[in-house]
C-alpha cells in the first residue's frame, strides 16, 4: 500500500498551525492590559484633558492597567465616553501589546452665549457646557434664549466659514425686536443686520463696503453700518 505523504503532510501542517493559532490566542488572553493611550483629533483643543479620558475609561472602579484583557469591554467604554458633554466621537481599541487605544473628537463651538449660566452652541447647533480647562475664542451672543438658537445658528455657520467674516466679527447681539447688531474686532463701530434673512446677500454687502473702506482708509469715520436695505450700505459717520 502507498502512503501519500502529501496529505499527511499536510494534516500535520494544518494540525500545527491551529495548535499555535489557539495558543497565542489563549497568551494574549491571558496577557494583562499594560497601559492606556489618549489620542486627541489633530488640531482639537483640550476642553477635556488625557487624565479626565482616563478616569472616564476606569472599569469597575479600577484603572485598566493591569487588569485582564478578556475583562475589558470596548463597547461599554466607547458608550462612557461618547456621554462626555464634551466629547463629539470616541473610538476605543486594544492593540496586540495590552495598550488601550482611544481615539478622541471633541466637540467646537461656533458661539459662546451668554446667560445665568453660559455656555456654547456647537458646530452641530446643540448646547455644550463650558470648560474648566479651556475658553474658546468665539464670538460672545447676548440677547439670545434657547428659543431662539435655531435662529442664530445660521448666521454663525456664515461667519464661520467665511475666511474674512471669521477674522472680523468677534459679538452678536439679538434685539427685542428680533433684529442682530453684530461688534467687529476692529474699529469702533456697529453692524446692523437686521432680521436673520437673506444673510449672504447682506454680508456680500458688508465685505466690498469694508474692502473699499479699508482701501481709502475711510473706515475709522463710521460709528455705524447698517445692512437692513436691499443692495445696499448705509453708513452713519461719527
Amino acid at each position: 500500500m502507498k502512503v501519500n505523504w502529501f496529505y499527511i503532510k499536510m494534516t500535520v501542517l494544518i494540525g500545527l498551525t491551529v495548535f499555535l493559532f489557539g495558543f497565542s490566542a489563549q497568551r494574549s488572553t491571558a496577557r494583562k492590559i499594560e497601559g492606556v493611550q489618549v489620542n486627541f483629533e489633530a488640531g482639537d483643543n483640550l476642553f477635556i484633558t488625557a487624565a479626565a479620558v482616563d478616569k472616564l475609561l476606569i472599569q469597575s472602579n479600577q484603572h485598566l492597567t493591569g487588569q485582564d484583557k478578556e475583562t475589558l469591554v470596548l463597547k461599554a467604554l466607547e458608550k462612557r465616553l461618547n456621554a462626555n458633554a464634551m466629547i463629539a466621537h470616541a473610538d476605543v481599541y486594544l492593540t496586540l501589546n495590552g495598550i488601550v487605544g482611544a481615539n478622541i473628537e471633541q466637540r467646537k463651538p461656533l458661539a459662546r452665549v451668554e446667560a445665568s449660566t453660559p455656555y456654547y452652541l456647537d458646530e452641530t447647533g446643540s448646547i455644550m457646557p463650558l470648560s474648566p480647562n479651556y475658553s474658546a475664542r468665539v464670538p460672545i451672543i447676548n440677547g439670545v434664549g434657547k428659543q431662539e438658537l435655531a435662529e442664530v445658528y445660521p448666521i454663525l455657520q456664515y461667519i464661520k466659514n467665511d475666511p474674512l467674516l471669521n477674522k472680523l466679527i468677534i459679538g452678536l447681539t439679538r434685539q427685542k425686536n428680533g433684529s442682530y447688531v453684530l461688534t467687529p474686532r476692529i474699529m469702533d463701530y456697529r453692524i446692523k443686520l437686521g432680521k436673520p434673512e437673506q444673510i449672504d446677500s447682506k454680508f456680500n454687502n458688508y465685505k466690498a463696503f469694508y474692502q473699499k473702506t479699508l482701501k481709502d482708509k475711510s473706515l475709522e469715520m463710521y460709528s455705524l453700518v447698517d445692512l437692513r436695505f436691499k443692495d445696499q450700505v448705509v453708513g452713519t459717520k461719527k
